[in-house]
């Protein structure tokens, strides 16, 4: 039996600590706070990992979908080489067989959108057939790399060569090209097809990157072909002690992390070769992006940790109290927010809004001129201007009031607002009587028709003016539209367009609507 005074010594430190609250609690915090954030840092490693095997997977099948396009595209351009250089070798560079080429060159070029062009040249270098609308006098490209390389070596191989500039469009291109042998096995000629560069950036924007990512095609020895995100100066680009490319050679497909040469940006780097051509794809993804959400999730794990660990380290009330607070400065200071944006939503209106009108003022105008006419040149779509004028306005203050002009003003305002017929139509007041219309896709006919339709309106508010020769308020329209054949128009050329053509509607008597079109003007009642 154990003596009476061992169980008492044996059960002192359980005592002492039962007798010590603080230190209970001190020691139950902190093992409760270590398994906590112990659980919480493997939590976030997991998700480390699983964020960059996630990335890897991706990056892989983004890969391969990229390399097997892009393969498809150089393979079928191969394939209509190869059956173009069979028929002018059958036929040992006959003119006729030439001549006939022609439909057959053609047809593959309609039907194939990645397509610049389709020629053959001879042993000189001079064009023999092509699909071009023209042919520049004394076209020869014997100077070209792909066309020295056919003509000093024997390989019948199809050789695709660094973007370069077309001579005959000015457009960034791909050459694929192949050696013309004649019946002796001499140099004959060569045949080729350039593939538009603008074709493979569409393609390439068809895959989601992030907005750090890139996605890259170059050649086996590592000259740049295309690359998004697309800088001009980097086709044809070579890379010095590229590390990627060292790995490239030797491996069909592989993945590496390494910052960009081209902005230093880490990525994580997946390459793979196509399947049939002298090419390697590579797609890269942000480091930044691929943790991105990881760092997010970590950031708002780690602050509910820490605020779990106050809960427990702090009285229920005093956490109570810390909440309340906090939630109402954070709804005050949303409030306070909500009541900021909208005065600057409603100052960024009355910037825009002319104070008698109450539709656009001249800022707004030239603001949105701008937007329209860029957007309408880049998409080559309609674009007309109207221009009115209010008739005799000068006297009709003279004789009624500045008080009853601004009344005029706003009533002749929003008779034109009524005339416009879709959404994008666009009104502003222009300055002083004139009044500024903006019509996007509509042609010059249909812009006459709504400055007609305008034009009456007015006249049918019926505003008595015996300043006028009619006896009531009219308005001269001057219209005008844009000529896309025309290189030098500017947004500026299209408004004095206009004002020409709401001064020969004054010349001819006002109270009509003028259109200004190939330098001459023309009008209806």
């Amino acid at each position: 039996m154990t003596p009476p005074f061992q169980d008492e010594r044996h059960q002192r430190p359980l005592q002492r600590l039962i007798g010590r609250p603080f230190l209970a609690a001190a020691l139950s915090l902190g093992l409760l706070t270590f398994l906590l954030v112990a659980t919480n840092a493997w939590l976030a490693w997991r998700a480390h990992a699983d964020a960059w095997s996630q990335a890897a997977k991706t990056s892989r099948n983004l890969g391969h979908s990229v390399a097997h396009q892009l393969d498809s595209v150089f393979s079928e351009v191969a394939r209509v080489l190869n059956t173009i250089e069979y028929i002018i070798e059958q036929a040992d560079m006959e003119p006729s067989a030439l001549e006939s080429l022609q439909p057959l060159m053609v047809n593959h070029l309609g039907n194939a959108d990645y397509l610049h062009g389709i020629f053959v040249y001879d042993a000189n270098g001079n064009w023999l057939v092509h699909t071009q609308a023209t042919q520049p006098p004394n076209a020869n490209n014997s100077d070209r790399e792909y066309f020295i390389s056919h003509r000093d070596s024997p390989s019948k191989k199809v050789l695709i060569s660094k973007p370069l500039k077309s001579r005959s469009t000015g457009e960034w291109i791909i050459p694929v090209s192949k050696r013309l042998n004649d019946a002796n096995g001499r140099f004959a000629g060569v045949v080729l097809a350039t593939i538009r560069v603008g074709y493979l950036l569409t393609l390439l924007d068809g895959f989601d990157i992030g907005e750090q990512g890139a996605i890259s095609l170059s050649l086996a020895d590592g000259i740049l072909v295309v690359r998004r995100p697309y800088s001009v100066e980097d086709l044809g680009r070579t890379i010095p002690n590229n590390p990627l490319l060292n790995i490239a050679k030797n491996e069909r497909a592989g993945m590496l992390l390494l910052a960009s040469p081209f902005d230093g940006i880490r990525r994580l780097v997946i390459f793979e070769h196509l399947g049939s051509n002298p090419l390697f794809v590579t797609v890269a993804l942000s480091e930044e992006e691929i943790l991105s959400h990881w760092r997010s999730a970590t950031q708002v794990q780690a602050i509910c940790l820490l605020l779990l660990i106050t809960v427990i380290a702090l009285s229920g009330s005093y956490v109570f109290r810390s909440m309340k607070v906090r939630r109402e400065a954070d709804r005050a200071l949303h409030n306070a927010h909500e009541q900021i944006m909208r005065k600057n939503q409603q100052l960024a209106e009355l910037a825009d809004q002319d104070g008698l009108t109450g539709i656009f003022n001249r800022r707004a105008f030239d603001i949105r001129l701008a937007e329209i006419f860029g957007q309408s040149r880049r998409y080559q779509r309609k674009l007309s201007t109207i221009i009115f004028d209010v008739d005799h306005f000068k006297n009709y203050n003279d004789i009624y009031g500045h008080l009853a002009g601004d009344d005029c003003l706003r009533q002749v305002a929003s008779a034109l607002s009524g005339a416009m017929r879709r959404p994008g139509d666009i009104l502003a007041r222009y300055g002083g009587e004139e009044f500024f219309a903006i019509l996007p896709d509509t042609d010059g006919q249909g812009a006459l028709e709504v400055a007609n339709s305008a034009r009456e309106r007015i006249e049918s508010l019926m505003l008595v003016h015996a300043g006028s020769d009619i006896g009531i308020v009219t308005v001269s329209c001057g219209v005008a539209t844009a000529d896309w054949n025309d290189t030098n128009l500017t947004s500026e050329k299209l408004i004095d367009l206009s004002d020409q053509a709401l001064y020969a509607a004054k010349r001819l008597g006002r109270n009509r609507c003028i259109l200004r079109a190939s330098g001459r003007a023309k009008g209806e009642q």
